[in-house]
Formats: structure tokens, sequence, C-alpha cells
């Protein structure tokens, strides 16, 4: 007998009979037929309520969507009445500017010449050595285009004015200028953890102008990008994000409004980077500090109170950090130390180093003036060459030896002793910081050193870095003897070090048309890529006609994907001047960039003669987008004598819109109508 149905193994018949309904049900309306029971409530509700649910979803997305058009109409039209609030040009977008967090200058530089305004880091700065210099101190100042010296020229920046006095008088201390247009706080830290540190400062000083201020509020308070997205299409949104409540429109508003949200905010992510950036240079060993610059109208009449000023200068207080305050100093000059709102003039960079120099900043010591008086005081008399090539052949103190070889590189008479004395420490003395000070000072005896270039040359394989920089600098300055001078710079080209055989390039091209036999190893840096291609190829320039073999070489690099090697080889072209490059240059004509073009224009006007079945195409190229390519075209086609064909497309040109293709057009037009 079963007596649990759920566990019964007896399958069920095919009808069953049903329940008799329980009390709960009793109430609903129900039909019975033939012992079969419909609840006809129950299956209308089953049945009815997804779509009334679904009703009821579509009517409320219907009403909220016309809410919020009503909203967004009346935001446009609220918004539509309010002026503009814009932000002062002077605070800088990088997010949207930079693509990221942080930029160089793209540069090719290679240390060669030494008078290139951008360094290989991209920096206006010059090459230095990453090998720190024995028995020297390093400074490094990290900022935007003010430190940088934006509107003066490189060395009128306050970084390298200090350097040159620090030079002249006599201190070993090297200055760094770590700084481009449109850095803050944050990019400086950067600039610190990328650029600087592999050059081990003993102090880094961040110069703080008061946009950094606005700038990391401005940028750095941003809504995620999803927002940011509705911001750009939605008015409502701009009005419930209150996107300009977050801005700092100008510096002033730090101080007539400095409790509002947007100045606190941007004070605190100041201070945050600069804790940041401290922590990081202090974690290396070094020193930090700070400058702060004033605007312009803070000197003016009439100024507001410091109190951007207060509160940084509060804020180093509680932080132990050493802070200069540049207001009273620049005050006293007035608005002759600006250029514009906040960038200094030469005059104010002067004044900024006069104040670094006064700030108790830089160490005692490190100075040739006092280890020179060491041996004054030795000696209980005036000190003569004689003493000083003495001291730097026999004293056993190499911060000693080190001021006489700075010393005799001073003395008026460059005489062979002299030279002797310093070849003779570059060779053979056991201190680097020794041998690099002696070949400077040979440097600076200029054509008088020439009896001591073979033991330069050799200082260019030193196994110390800064030695052979300096070796390289002073061969720089003397004059060139074409033919010892060439097959060693043949062999510094496949020296390990970059800075060596960019000199030993370079110098070949001073060398010009007499360094013929430096043209295959020229050649081999080029087709191996190397880092100094570039200036192989300017040597090859300048060797002219004489580098002929070099030509199936600048044309390879004529399809080069970098365009500046394009634009480089195209213009060496033009000076060896071969019929064999132009067919080349007529396609390097059809070049995307700008630059290849003219430089492709410029060199087939200097082969000249040769260069006829380029005429049609540098005739196109007279209605170019491009102002250069169009003056270069012109020109060219002026020292083509078969340019006759082109005679409509020039007279045509002679109302170009740039008054500088209209003159290069007159003088072409004179020149063809002159060789007929």
């Amino acid at each position: 007998m079963v007596t649990d149905a759920s566990s019964a193994s007896i399958p069920a018949p095919p009808y069953s009979v049903p329940e008799t309904p329980s009390p709960c049900t009793l109430g609903a309306t129900s039909r019975s037929h033939h012992g079969y029971h419909l609840d006809v409530s129950e299956s209308k509700a089953s049945f009815d309520k997804p779509q009334s649910l679904l009703a009821n979803i579509l009517l409320s997305l219907l009403v909220l969507t016309l809410l919020l058009g009503v909203v967004e109409i009346a935001g446009r039209f609220l918004e539509g009445q309010r002026p503009i609030r814009r932000v002062a040009q002077y605070i800088w977008d990088w997010q949207r500017m930079w693509d990221g967090d942080f930029y160089t200058v793209s540069s090719r530089a290679a240390g060669w010449p030494p008078t290139q305004e951008f360094n290989g880091m991209g920096l206006r700065d010059r090459t230095h050595s990453q090998e720190k210099p024995e028995r020297a101190w390093r400074m490094a100042f990290l900022g935007d285009s003010v430190t940088m010296g934006d509107k003066i020229e490189a060395h009128e920046a306050y970084p390298q004015t200090l350097a040159a006095r620090l030079e002249a008088h006599g201190r070993r201390i090297e200055v760094f200028n770590v700084a481009l247009w449109g850095w803050s706080t944050r990019q400086e830290r950067i600039a610190y953890e990328r650029l600087a540190r592999p050059f081990r400062p003993d102090l880094v000083v961040v110069g703080v102008c008061l946009n950094d201020i606005p700038e990391l509020q401005n940028n750095l308070g941003r809504p995620p990008a999803w927002i940011s997205f509705l911001f750009q299409h939605s008015a409502f949104v701009r009005w419930l994000t209150n996107a300009q409540g977050r801005e700092i429109a100008n510096v002033e508003e730090l101080f007539h409004a400095p409790d509002s949200r947007g100045a606190r905010q941007g004070f605190e992510r100041f201070f945050s980077e600069i804790r940041l950036l401290r922590d990081s240079v202090l974690s290396d060993g070094a020193m930090f500090a700070m400058l702060v610059f004033p605007f312009r109208f803070q000197v003016e009449t009439g100024a507001p109170p410091p109190l951007v000023q207060r509160r940084i200068v509060g804020f180093c207080q509680d932080e132990s950090i050493p802070c200069l305050d540049l207001l009273p100093a620049l005050r006293r000059i007035g608005p002759s130390a600006f250029i514009d709102y906040d960038h200094l003039s030469a005059t104010g960079s002067r004044h900024v180093a006069d104040e670094i120099e006064r700030s108790g900043w830089l160490p005692a010591g490190y100075s040739y003036h006092e280890d020179f008086r060491r041996l004054e005081t030795g000696l209980a008399r005036t000190v003569t060459t004689k003493d000083l090539s003495t001291a730097l052949l026999t004293s056993p103190d190499p911060a000693l030896r080190e001021a006489a070889a700075w010393a005799l590189g001073r003395v008026a008479d460059h005489s062979e002793e002299v030279v002797r004395v310093l070849t003779a420490a570059l060779s053979s003395d056991s201190s680097r910081g020794v041998r690099a000070r002696a070949a400077r000072s040979l440097g600076e005896q200029s054509n008088a050193a020439r009896s001591a270039k073979s033991m330069l040359f050799m200082a260019l394989n030193d196994e110390s870095e800064h030695v052979r920089h300096e070796a390289s600098r002073a061969l720089w300055r003397i004059a060139p003897d074409p033919m010892p001078d060439v097959p060693r710079l043949v062999e510094a080209l496949e020296n390990e070090d970059q800075d060596v055989r960019g000199f030993a390039a370079w110098k070949l091209g001073e060398i010009g048309p007499d360094a013929r036999d430096a043209v295959p190893a020229l050649m081999a840096m080029i087709e191996r890529g190397r880092d100094s291609g570039e200036i192989a190829t300017r040597a090859l320039e300048h060797i002219g006609s004489q580098a002929v073999r070099a030509v199936p070489t600048l044309i390879s690099s004529l399809r080069d994907e970098d365009l500046h090697t394009r634009a480089n080889a195209a213009r060496a072209l033009g000076r060896i001047g071969s019929r064999e490059a132009v067919e080349e240059l007529v396609i390097a004509l059809s070049d995307d960039q700008g630059l290849v073009r003219s430089e492709a224009a410029r060199a087939l006007g200097r082969i000249g003669v040769t260069a006829e079945p380029a005429v049609p195409a540098l005739a196109r190229l007279l209605s170019d987008t491009d102002e250069q390519v169009r003056a270069m075209a012109a020109r060219a086609l002026g020292f083509i004598p078969g340019a006759t064909a082109a005679v409509p497309e020039l007279n045509a040109a002679l109302h170009d819109d740039s008054p500088r293709v209209a003159r290069e057009v007159r003088k072409a037009l004179s020149r063809i109508h002159a060789s007929q």
C-alpha cells in the first residue's frame, strides 16, 4: 500500500481529478466544467501584468525625456544669456595640448656644435656629461618658460646667467636648466625623475610661477571622460557639474578669492605635488629648495597684498623647505624686470641670479680661487706661472693640481711651456678631474695648443666621459690641420662615445673638401644608422663635390621614413651637385612634408644646368600651399638655364600673397631673361 504519493512509482492516469478548492480560493471568480477547474482572475493577471509594467516603463521614460528636454532647452537659453568665462592664455591646458602629462622638445641634437640652443634631451641647455666631475657640485633648476628664458636669448636665462658667473668666479658648480614652456609642478616632478635624476644633482630648485596653481587645478580637477563627453553636448550637465566653479580663470583670482573652492583645491594639489617632488629629491640624497616668481602686476603701483606668496612661504616653513620669494627683489626693479605678464627680461634674470648667489644655498668651497689662495699662502708670495706648473706636476693634492690647471688656462702668455705642462697632466695625471681641467685649459689656449693635439686625440679614448668631452671641445677650438687630423677623426667616428662620434663628424665637415678621404667612413656611419648619422650627412654636405661617392647612400636616405633624414640628404645632394641625383630629387618634390619639398627644390637649383628635367615639377610647386616650398621652387628655376618653359607659371606667381615668394619670382625671371 502506497502512503506517499510523491514517492509512488506508478505512472499518473491520463486524467486527474482536481482537488477540492481550498478556502482561500473560494472567493475568486471561477468556472468548473466536467471536473475541470479554471481560475479566471489568476489567468488574466498573469497575462495582463507584463503589458501593464511595460506600458508604465515607457510612459515614465517619455515623461523623463520630455522633462530633460525642457530642462536642456532652459539651460541652453540661460547659458546663452551669460557671458563666456574665458581662461587666461598663460594658463596651459596641457592634457589636451600634449596628449598626456609630459613632453619635451623633439631634438636631434648630438652635442655638436656645442652652440646648439637645445640639447639631445630636448631642453634649452648645453649638453652635459652624465658622469659627475670630480670635486664638483651640481644644481638643477626645474621650471616652466620663466626658468627656460622664453622671449630672451638662451644665455640670458637666469640658470645660464648664474652658470656663467660661477665659471668666471672659478666655482666648480655645474648648473642645469631643466625647464620648458607650459610645464607645471606636475611636469617638473616628472622631469626630475626622467631627465635630471641620472645626473645626480646635489641641489634641486623648483621655480614656481603663480600660474602653476590654476593649471594643476584646471587639469587635474576634471571629471571622468564620460562626464566630459556629456559636458560637451549638454547645457544641463554643464550647469550640474559647475565646471567653471572648479576652474581658475586667472592668477588674480588667487588674490581676490583665495578661499573659493577652486583656489583651495588648487593650492592643495600644488602642495601635494611639491611634497612628492621634495620627497623624491631627498630620497636621492640631494637638497631641495623653491623659488617663487611674482607676476608683473605685483610690482606695479596698487598691487594687491601678496597673499599667494605668503601662503606658499608659510607652507615651506611648515615643511622645512628653503624658499626664496623673489617679489621683494623684483619689486625694487619694477616692471622693467618683465617682458610681459610673467616672463623675465634679461635684467630681471640677472637680478634673480643675484638673489640666488646671496641665498646661502651655494656651498662653501668648490672654488678654484680658494685652492689657489692655499697655494699662495704656502708660498708666502705671488704665484708665478712656474709655481703653477710645479704644483700641477708635483702636488700630492688633486684639488691643488686641478686649481693649477685652471689657472694656467688663464695666464696671459700662451707659451709653449704652459702647453707642455698641461699636456703632461692630461696624459698622466691619476685624477680624472685634473685631466679634464687640463684638456679644457688647452682649449682655452686655442691655436697656441696645436702641439697638444696628438694628446687631445688620445684623450678621446679616456676612461672618463668627462675627460673625453673636454678633449673634444678643446680640439673643436683649435684650427684643424687636414693631413694629420683627418685619419684621427676617421678613427674617432668608431668611438663608443656618441659625443666623440658627433665631434669627429662635425670637425670633418668643418675641414670641408680636404676631408675627402673620410667619405667612406661617413657613408658607413649613415648606412649603419648610427645616432650621429645626421652630422655625418652634414659633413658630406660641406665636403661637397669631393663627396660624390656618397651619392648612392644619400639617395637611399631620401627614402628614409624620418623627414629630417630625407631633408638633410636632399640638402647634401644639392651641395655635392650630382646629375645622378636629379631624378630622385624630382620624386622628393612630391614628398608629403614641406621641409623635404623645399630642400629638394633648393638642391635642384644648386645642381643647376643638369637639373633641367625638374623644371615642370618645380613649376607646379609655385602653387604649393607651403610658402617656403614656393620660394625655393622659384629660386631653383632661376638657376636652371632651361627654365624658360616655366615663365608663364612664374609670371602668374608674381602676384603671390607672400612678399618673399614674389621677390624670389622676380629674381628668377630676371635671371632667365638675362640668360636668353
